[in-house]
């Protein structure tokens, strides 16, 4: 069986082309969709074992007047440099165990910038876990080259950042693991210089993404720990370096943006967090909407399934959750929202931090492998697009439309890889009405490669 184009390198990098339009692509469709995700499979012919490792590649679709154009560049890291300059593996798994062992001794890696894109202050950036951004021109897509934002990040940055309306921020965070495990605050304003808000304590974790309220930050710490001692030994498998410690409990985290050091935690009962939707504030409470995990099993089930025909991500287990916290009592009451498997849960940003009423997913069931979901949390219902078999979907991300203020007045934008036509297009939703399918289709002439996750740009 042939291994899915969605795991195979990015076939013809290029800058922005035009692309065929299928449909009636709204004239007031204006600005561009940023995507990322793993570009380059392996390394000099040996194929990395998780697709985690994946070297990023920013893929970008304007829309302008009725038309689109498209751009997709493989984010160009030094590491990556490196190894096209020596002809052969220097990282990851691909590299060899002894050279993989001297790169944990002289803490060296590289910076795969594979999951998301950061938009700030008309600047686009690659982001990935525990390292820092990488930028890239608007316009053209190419490297600028990794940066620490003017000198504020500390050590490491996050794939997950939020907005906050009423602060016109960004927040962020970074994670330095050591003998003291440090957890780092980033405010990204509008206007004017990165801000580091603080740093606090916590166990060797891992952290995927965590919410935002206008006045709060907020982590659910489960007990995924990462393992100091493989990762020395060159353990290069995802899978293997974080443990899952359900003795140890979770923890809930809560810190006022304004001053860090007044933080609230108290433990909860283990669970994992990959995504959250949203959080806003309600009197004293702070109502936190997430996919909620057992544990991290999925780091497993996502391990490059490329491996057999047709794989796709399976987010395996996820299910749309309402957490109530009450600072005050150190309470946290869970309510499951929707009993569909679902993931990448993505909000109208606009109004990112306060109560939003629609939650866009990924719902995983049935005869297709994916739909997208817009779930009503007031009525808790849903409407879902199924795309025909053999269409692979990618989160959801909405566009307002300009002067719009419901979050149903817009679009949504979705990657679509389709396995007959060996090529990938963005669908084209009406969020009012997004279970009678796409209004246009908008085609790149080959395949982009699996993306996580991306972002808007009116």
């Amino acid at each position: 069986m042939s291994r899915s184009a969605l795991y195979c390198d990015v076939a013809r990098e290029h800058g922005f082309e035009p692309l065929k339009v299928e449909g009636d692509l709204p004239s007031e469709l204006r600005g561009t969709l940023y995507r990322n995700g793993p570009g380059l499979f392996g390394s000099h012919g040996r194929r990395y074992h998780h697709m985690f490792e994946g070297q990023g590649a920013i893929s970008a679709v304007r829309f302008a007047g009725g038309g689109a154009s498209g751009a997709i560049r493989v984010v160009e890291s030094e590491g990556l440099r490196e190894e096209r300059a020596a002809g052969r593996p220097l990282y990851s798994s691909a590299a060899s165990r002894v050279r993989r062992i001297a790169n944990a001794l002289a803490q060296r890696g590289n910076n795969a910038s594979n999951v998301n894109v950061l938009a700030w202050q008309e600047r686009i950036f690659g982001v990935v876990d525990l390292s820092k951004p990488i930028e890239v021109s608007p316009s053209t897509l190419e490297t600028v080259g990794e940066t620490d934002l003017g000198g504020a990040i500390a050590q490491t940055f996050t794939a997950h950042l939020h907005a906050v309306a009423a602060r016109d921020a960004i927040y962020g965070f970074g994670i330095r693991y050591g003998r003291k495990t440090e957890l780092d605050f980033y405010e990204l304003p509008a206007r004017g210089k990165v801000k580091r808000l603080g740093s606090l304590p916590i166990p060797a974790t891992v952290i995927h993404d965590f919410a935002a309220t206008d006045r709060h930050l907020v982590f659910f710490l489960g007990p995924a720990r990462l393992s100091i001692p493989r990762a020395l030994l060159g353990e290069a498998r995802p899978e293997r370096l974080v443990n899952w410690q359900a003795d140890l409990g979770g923890e809930v985290l809560i810190v006022p943006i304004d001053d860090v050091e007044r933080a609230v935690r108290f433990p909860i009962e283990p669970f994992f967090v990959w995504h959250f939707a949203n959080a806003f504030e309600r009197g004293h409470e702070i109502i936190v909407d997430y996919v909620h995990h057992a544990d991290v099993s999925a780091t497993g089930t996502m391990r490059d399934a490329a491996s057999r025909a047709g794989g796709v991500i399976d987010m395996d287990g996820g299910e749309l959750h309402r957490a109530t916290i009450d600072p005050r009592a150190k309470r946290l009451q869970l309510e499951r929202a929707w009993g569909t498997k679902c993931e990448f849960p993505r909000v109208d940003s606009r109004g990112e931090g306060t109560e939003r009423r629609y939650v866009w997913l990924t719902a995983n069931g049935g005869a297709n492998p994916r739909s997208i979901a817009r779930f009503d949390l007031h009525r808790a219902e849903a409407a879902l697009w199924t795309p025909p078999r053999g269409q692979h979907v990618t989160e959801p991300i909405f566009a307002p439309r300009p002067g719009g203020e419901r979050e149903t007045d817009g679009w949504v934008l979705v990657l679509v890889y389709d396995d007959d036509a060996g090529s990938s297009h963005v669908a084209v939703l009406d969020a009012s009405a997004p279970e009678r399918g796409p209004l246009a289709r908008v085609h790149f002439d080959h395949a982009v490669p699996l993306t996580l996750h991306g972002t808007w740009v009116a």
